[in-house]
């Protein structure tokens, strides 16, 4: 496991890649409330800008250069996986997270208890009105999903991401 010297202790890096900005944004909401100096790793969040789910594991794929002890990639379930898309990534040590239903907004809206559009266009039409701002900044999602909410809800891709940024794992 590789380590990074910060102020004379080992601290572990972790890489969460979100399928598009508003992936990221979220994401860095997330990290806003659960990361912690004590937590004794390094998280950065990046976007991959979209693309099928083979380019986004590319895009991690490449940063292999930079020693992340974690790579996760939060992608949107409305384009399947292939078993090359799951061999590629387990290959390389990458935690995929699905947002279900189908994209971030669905399952976003499904943490609310909402009913769930038929289509992720429609989610994201559904959920980005509710936010305080627009769906690319992090802190547009802190009224609708502050710690409370995030924190009670049993969605296992909202309590894994929470697992791995806080380092309770």
């Amino acid at each position: 496991m590789s380590k990074r010297k910060v102020r004379s202790q080992e601290v572990a890096a972790l890489i969460v890649v979100g399928e598009g900005p508003h992936d990221e944004a979220f994401i860095n909401h997330m990290k806003e409330l659960y990361d912690s100096r004590e937590s004794g790793q390094k998280v950065k969040v990046e976007s991959a800008d979209g693309g099928s789910p083979r380019d986004i594991i590319n895009y991690v794929v490449k940063k292999k250069h930079i020693a992340y002890d974690t790579k996760i990639i939060l992608m949107d379930s409305d384009i399947s996986l292939t078993d090359q898309n799951r061999k590629t990534a387990q290959k390389n040590g990458i935690i995929i997270v699905q947002s279900t239903p189908l994209c971030l907004e669905g399952m976003l809206l499904d943490v609310l208890g909402q009913k769930i559009p038929d289509s992720s266009q429609a989610c994201k039409n559904k959920l980005h009105p509710k936010l305080s701002g627009p769906p690319t900044a992090k802190s547009s999602y802190g009224i609708l999903f502050p710690k409370a909410v995030l924190d009670a809800t049993p969605k296992a891709q909202i309590v894994d991401l929470k697992k791995y940024i806080s380092n309770s794992n």
